[in-house]
């Protein structure tokens, strides 16, 4: 556990990647090799999928997006993370979706550069852990604190001895938990017009201040 899976994990291939060559130029270094990997995926309860991985063969910039083939409207998973065990809960998430764990007041929404991934609850908890602490690195003091009690928080979760939520929710349903005790709802159409959909905000709500947002920080998914 806690290491996030290399996107294009080999679980759940449905056929060899297929390389394209792009004739455009680098969008980080201006080189001239650039490729597209497209991988076909067959994902448990999620279904049929294509990932897709842009990359720069001379400057090692890389982006990719997951796409679920099969429509199934806006979803919300939830899940309770009560011990070690549970931290092996899959957790895929495309460039759509929204990951909030509610006890931390602390919601991940997507962005503009956001990548798809497919990882697990504990890699979640170290993603929010390294965007916290790039937060805390220019903060002010008390910010500073908050920011150092919330990993402590996290660091106990990872140790199964604090129990949390996981939440996932999708606008166009192509992310997901995965797992035992995985709880799926259909979102209604007002519900998922409230998600963010390509604007970079990573949001953290003290739990003690009421809600708190920092948008255009570093987003870190």
């Amino acid at each position: 556990m806690g290491e996030d899976e290399e996107r294009g994990s080999e679980d759940g291939i449905a056929g060899p990647p297929v390389e394209v060559k792009i004739d455009q130029p680098c969008i980080s270094c201006g080189g001239r090799s650039v490729v597209n990997m497209v991988t076909n995926l067959d994902i448990p309860y999620l279904g049929a999928a294509m990932q897709t991985t842009y990359m720069c063969r001379d400057c090692g910039f890389r982006h990719s997006d997951l796409i679920a083939l099969e429509n199934k409207g806006p979803m919300r998973y939830e899940a309770t993370v009560s011990g070690t065990d549970d931290l092996d809960l899959r957790v895929v998430r495309s460039n759509s979706g929204t990951i909030r764990i509610p006890e931390l007041g602390v919601d991940i929404e997507p962005g503009i550069a956001s990548e798809s991934f497919i990882t697990n609850a504990e890699g979640i908890l170290e993603r929010v852990g390294e965007v916290i602490s790039t937060l805390m690195a220019d903060a002010e003091q008390d910010v500073h604190q908050k920011c150092n009690a919330l990993l402590g928080e996290l660091e106990m979760m990872k140790r199964g001895e604090r129990q949390f939520r996981l939440v996932v929710e999708d606008p166009y349903g192509n992310s997901a938990i995965i797992g035992d005790g995985v709880v799926m709802t259909r979102m209604s159409e007002k519900e998922a017009e409230g998600l963010q959909k390509g604007e970079i905000t990573f949001n953290y709500r003290p739990l003690d201040t009421g809600r708190h947002d920092t948008d255009g920080g570093p987003e870190g998914f």
